[in-house]
């Protein structure tokens, strides 16, 4: 690793524990209503998109809460799709979940689809993404958990023939204060197309081209 990488390995690492403390430091109250604003702005939007196949992450600690918007998904007859975690190889399996009772504790503690629940195909890849955060930009940038599981995500489907950038939207989800002037970014590093906080929705594709 050079020495350019190690700084900016130890500035993530520094601005990760100053993001987490922001998140954690709102009010729940306050963390339910802007929750609320940011799935209502989100829902609208997925209303106007005409798709049906929708990944989300299930809210853990002081994250900005989804269960909202996965509940309206499932009410319209919406395809939910969640991730798996697994520690030894890095990656996320997805698998499509169709009630609260097929979850589990997973790694780090995170509720996801359960052992149970197969794997889906690249052929049925969500036509948006929902992802969290630590901290994000206006261009997309996004400061995660330093684990990595959603850039090689990313870069799975940007080298699938059926779930290229072009056909998948990725949107960050986030409160407010956790958008930051700017986010440092490594080459490998997942771009958001969109932010969504309770504030609204941001386009962010062309800024992070």
């Amino acid at each position: 690793m050079s020495d350019g990488d190690m700084r900016l390995a130890a500035f993530k690492r520094e601005l990760r524990s100053r993001a987490a403390a922001v998140r954690d430091g709102i009010d729940p109250l306050r963390r339910g209503e802007w929750s609320s604003l940011a799935c209502r702005h989100a829902w609208k939007w997925l209303e106007g998109t005409g798709a049906k196949s929708f990944m989300f992450y299930v809210p853990f600690r002081s994250e900005l809460d989804t269960r909202p918007l996965i509940e309206w998904c499932w009410a319209e007859g919406c395809k939910v799709i969640l991730p798996r975690v697994h520690a030894d190889s890095g990656e996320l399996s997805l698998h499509r979940v169709e009630s609260w009772n097929e979850l589990a504790q997973g790694a780090y503690g995170i509720p996801e689809a359960a052992g149970t629940s197969p794997a889906i195909g690249e052929e049925e890849f969500p036509a948006v993404i929902f992802v969290p955060g630590l901290a994000f930009d206006a261009r997309g940038g996004r400061l995660g958990y330093g684990r990595g599981y959603y850039d090689r995500l990313w870069a799975r489907f940007r080298a699938s023939a059926s779930g290229t950038r072009e056909n998948t939207v990725w949107v960050g989800l986030a409160y407010g204060a956790q958008v930051l002037p700017e986010v440092p970014m490594d080459v490998h590093d997942a771009y958001m197309d969109m932010l969504i906080t309770e504030e609204g929705i941001l386009n962010c594709r062309k800024k992070g081209e």
